[in-house]
């Protein structure tokens, strides 16, 4: 996954787990089925968001979101 310092807040996208479009550190999350070829959609997420709301059920990870 690829990591950016800033947000970009150049379009309406918000965080989908907290809902804001804070400048901060961002990770770009693939979206499933959006593939083509090597490339695919993505989504932008706070890292600390993710970070902080990770949970482990019965071998899956994954993080609950607002949106």
């Amino acid at each position: 996954m690829r990591t950016f310092k800033h947000f970009n807040q150049s379009g309406p996208e918000v965080c989908p787990i907290c809902g804001t479009n804070d400048d901060k550190e961002i990770i770009l999350v693939p979206i499933a089925g959006t593939e083509e070829g090597n490339n695919m959609q993505a989504i932008q997420v706070h890292a600390d968001c993710l970070l902080d709301n990770l949970v482990y059920d019965q071998s899956i990870i994954y993080a609950i979101a607002n949106n």
